[in-house]
């Protein structure tokens, strides 16, 4: 699910990598959608849902903001890996495309035509399932597309909730 949605933002990360003078903005916007998506699973893995949640919470993401600031180093991490760049530049990248992202998500929250708490709501209800609480293999799996026996959480409703976010 998170991948389908970071997908939704490529096109302006390709524009600001481009602005950076990144030689290839389309493999570097890869690469960062993979190390943010990453850095996300690796914080809900450990019960912490904080970067899912500012996503969809509708409010401004300083990039000062104490979640970009927890998700930088893993997200400077993949990109050094996978890009082969300097930790300065990793570090450069991560600092401007995080709360670009994040803003990206909030802003469509802000557009869509369901209340923000309405959104926010259905997504915690869809990361919690049906005990209230967050399992983070299932979640894991929801969020990687779906659990491979079939149970799990489904997060298809979020996404067809989702659907007004991004027209």
């Amino acid at each position: 699910m998170l991948d389908q949605l970071l997908n939704l933002a490529e096109g302006p990360l390709e524009e600001m990598l481009a602005g950076m003078n990144q030689p290839d903005p389309k493999s570097s916007a890869s690469a960062l959608k993979e190390s943010v998506l990453s850095s996300l699973q690796k914080q809900v893995a450990s019960g912490d849902l904080d970067g899912v949640k500012e996503m969809f919470s509708g409010q401004e993401t300083a990039p000062s903001s104490p979640i970009v600031n927890q998700l930088k180093g893993n997200v400077t991490e993949g990109l050094m890996e996978k890009l082969g760049i300097s930790k300065e530049q990793a570090l450069s990248i991560a600092a401007a495309a995080l709360p670009m992202i994040l803003n990206f998500f909030n802003k469509r929250v802000n557009d869509a035509p369901q209340d923000n708490q309405d959104i926010m709501s259905s997504v915690l209800a869809s990361l919690q399932g049906n005990s209230g609480k967050v399992n983070p293999t299932e979640l894991l799996g929801s969020l990687m597309g779906g659990s491979k026996n079939g149970g799990g959480m489904d997060l298809g409703g979020l996404m067809d909730l989702g659907k007004g976010l991004f027209n």
